[in-house]
């Protein structure tokens, strides 16, 4: 069974690049939220911001795999991706249905 290197900083210094990412990315949805209050843009966007969340939740998941092992870790993080991806598709849906 191979070994996996478990360097904290790299994951620290990921989730950090990632966390930046990500509260840029909520930022301009959130303004963008208050421009279209309401109606299938207003459902869309929070769905939007529902997908950023999971997966800003998915990438903060890979703290566990030191505490809790690799499997449990990796298996909330792929959970909390699919979680992600259904709320992408859902807003896509909401947004082209009508």
């Amino acid at each position: 069974m191979p070994s996996i290197s478990l360097d904290l900083t790299s994951i620290s210094l990921f989730a950090l690049l990632n966390l930046a990412v990500y509260a840029v990315i909520m930022f301009v949805f959130i303004k963008a939220r208050r421009k279209y209050k309401g109606g299938v843009v207003g459902k869309s966007i929070q769905f939007l911001i529902a997908t950023i969340g999971f997966f800003l939740l998915a990438d903060i998941a890979l703290f566990l795999i030191p505490v809790s092992g690799l499997q449990v870790g990796y298996t909330i993080h792929v959970v909390l991706k699919i979680c992600a991806l259904t709320c992408l598709a859902i807003g896509g849906l909401n947004l082209f249905a009508r």
